[in-house]
């Protein structure tokens, strides 16, 4: 058996190295009840939006007109179809993210991470410093904002796998700009800060 020099060594040993460093440096997903702990009314919120039940829809049965509109059948199952799923969960195929029903079912539905990227990093950021950080140390952690970047949201919103388009129905189509007004479709705005105080 012949030794293996010790800078072949070093150089396996380095190149692990780098792989795992790599492979830790992407943020993973953490799920939307980890956001509850402290965005709570927009938790609260997004649960009862069309985002947190998008995973639902794909279930026999749901939507049925729709899906005959778009050449679906309302009969099949669609949860399992890797076309749909990638826009109905969080993180789908991604480190972290969705993986099937049974063993990711927290990240079911388009969660907080859909539209601001896999919290595991950013987060840390959230909970050290609350809200006295710049937007750009988060960035830099890779959140994401929706509501700044139309691409986020074209992510699915505009994939061409999409069977519910404008040319099917113009009520498909996706104006960014007015689906920010509405809001209802990703969280409240803020309400004001009271004046109340107990000194």
């Amino acid at each position: 058996m012949k030794k293996w020099p010790a800078i072949q060594m070093l150089s396996i040993v380095f190149f692990l190295t780098v792989i795992v460093q790599t492979a830790e440096a992407k943020p993973k997903y953490i799920g939307a009840a980890k956001c509850a702990s402290c965005h709570k009314s927009n938790y609260l919120a997004w649960k009862t939006s069309s985002h947190a039940k998008a995973f639902n829809l794909l279930e026999a049965g749901k939507r049925k007109k729709a899906k005959r509109l778009a050449g679906l059948d309302p009969k099949k199952d669609y949860t399992a179809d890797k076309k749909c799923v990638k826009c109905h969960v969080t993180g789908y195929r991604k480190k972290g993210g969705f993986k099937d029903i049974k063993s990711t079912p927290q990240l079911a539905g388009v969660g907080c991470e859909s539209c601001h990227g896999a919290g595991s990093k950013y987060a840390v950021l959230h909970d050290k410093k609350m809200y006295g950080f710049e937007k750009k140390e988060a960035t830099n952690l890779g959140q994401l904002y929706g509501a700044d970047d139309e691409a986020v949201c074209l992510v699915c919103h505009a994939h061409k796998d999409s069977p519910f388009h404008e040319k099917l129905d113009n009520k498909y189509k996706f104006d960014w700009k007015e689906k920010l007004k509405v809001r209802k479709a990703y969280h409240p705005k803020p309400k004001k800060k009271s004046s109340f105080s107990f000194m």
